[in-house]
């Protein structure tokens, strides 16, 4: 008797996601067929990118749109049993074709990803003390901070890693942005809360957390609770006077004592309760502070660079695990880790003028507990290259404290090898610090 046909799964793609292609095809392995879908903008952006993935799996461009429904009659005609996406950019319209194929209702939080949406949901949850204006022009901005007050945070509604966010600790910031920014469409601005030290005592260890859980319906499973390096933050040193804030490396598990870790888990499941999350695998970032634990924000989608750190300590893989969710099928509860795994991707201080190094990938690969050099700033490269980080690798030991002991040694070695000279008085200041809530 022959097996029973895999179900066909959409996936809204484009570049630079949570999990590339190869990712995806590996994990489809027995469970789905992959159905790449992708906007035609995306593919006309990057032209390479659907003549690569039509070579493995099955590929189609949706026409151009602004209303995902528009291309209801071309997905439902694929056969699909559902659709979801690992890219930020792509989680609305994932959400609506997916609505469309199962015949779904809306929502009941419209919006969820919406920072501004979030915000209101888990302040009036009590899951949260940051309040938040809506901001679409610098008349907005100035009415938005006689409202909520100062230090504030004004950045995208809509968008991911750090882009288009301005920190303004008082009146003076808020005029000097009003004039320098172009870009108002689909902002907020939100009130700042201080961040406590993580308990755990490692100096290079910062004040967010992350929990990925796995929702299918109701049900939560929280795959695992990740500590991550400071937020670096370089003020002004993004477009139209914004800053360039970086995350630079999580760490699984975390060293968050059981009752916080238990807290952490319990908090993030009350955020997806409250934002009505079902199918799908989330990343929640949550901010460590003097009085409580806060909830930051709930991303519908699998965190970047954080699949390959549940496979070095032998857990599922939550690329599967995603698209298992999507799919609306079992998921296991969660295992304990077998080890410890670091991803590092630390920021230039400076970020200005080309790379000055002499280190080269095999110097930082035979380092105590580096597993793999996915990528190292070049001498001589512009540092946009490598959008600003001095590399990006993994660290794995045993135990949390052989894996400290690594992470340490690797930090200081890319510290002393990208070594310059520190920024004049009048350079924008720097610094790898999370003061505040971003």
């Amino acid at each position: 008797m022959p097996a029973p046909a895999l179900p066909r799964l959409g996936i809204c793609h484009a570049p630079d996601g949570a999990a590339n292609l190869r990712e995806v095809f590996r994990a489809t392995r027995d469970l789905c067929v992959p159905v790449l879908l992708v906007d035609a903008r995306v593919a006309a952006e990057h032209p390479d990118l659907v003549a690569l993935a039509s070579r493995i799996l099955e590929c189609h461009v949706l026409p151009e749109t602004d209303s995902p429904e528009a291309n209801a009659d071309l997905v439902t005609g694929l056969g699909l049993a559902g659709v979801t996406t690992f890219h930020d950019d792509e989680l609305e319209r994932a959400d609506a074709l997916d609505r469309i194929v199962r015949r779904a209702p809306a929502p009941g939080v419209a919006a969820p990803w919406d920072k501004l949406v979030q915000r209101q949901v888990l302040h009036a949850a009590g899951l949260s003390e940051v309040r938040a204006e809506p901001v679409d022009s610098p008349d907005d901005l100035h009415r938005a901070y006689g409202i909520l007050g100062g230090p504030c945070v004004l950045k995208p509604r809509r968008a991911a890693g750090g882009r288009g966010i301005a920190f303004l600790d008082g009146p003076d910031d808020v005029r000097a942005h009003a004039d320098a920014r172009r870009t108002w469409d689909g902002m907020l601005l939100e009130t700042r809360i201080a961040a406590a030290p993580h308990p755990a005592g490692t100096p290079w260890l910062g004040s967010l957390i992350s929990v990925e859980t796995a929702s299918i319906g109701a049900r939560r499973v929280h795959l695992g609770v990740l500590d991550k390096l400071p937020v670096a933050v370089g003020r002004l040193e993004g477009p139209e006077g914004t800053d360039a804030v970086d995350v630079q490396g999580d760490i699984l598990p975390s060293a968050l004592p059981g009752a916080l870790l238990d807290h952490a888990r319990e908090l993030t499941g009350r955020a997806l309760d409250a934002l009505e999350v079902r199918d799908r695998v989330t990343h929640t970032e949550l901010l460590l502070t003097p009085s409580r634990m806060e909830v930051m924000e709930v991303n519908g989608r699998l965190a970047g660079h954080t699949a390959r750190l549940f496979r070095l300590v032998g857990a599922p893989d939550p690329v599967r695990t995603a698209l298992a969710a999507a799919l609306g099928e079992p998921v296991g509860d969660h295992l304990a880790p077998d080890g410890t795994a670091a991803g590092l991707f630390p920021t230039f201080r400076v970020r200005t003028g080309p790379v000055r190094t002499g280190l080269r990938p095999r110097d930082l690969r035979e380092l105590p507990g580096v597993q793999a050099v996915d990528e190292l700033a070049r001498d001589g490269d512009a540092k946009a290259a490598t959008q600003y980080r001095m590399a990006n690798l993994t660290v794995r030991a045993d135990d949390r404290t052989g894996l400290d002991r690594a992470v340490s040694r690797v930090l200081d070695v890319l510290t002393a090898g990208f070594a310059e000279p520190a920024p004049p008085d009048t350079a924008p200041d720097t610094t790898t610090e999370q003061p505040t809530c971003v």
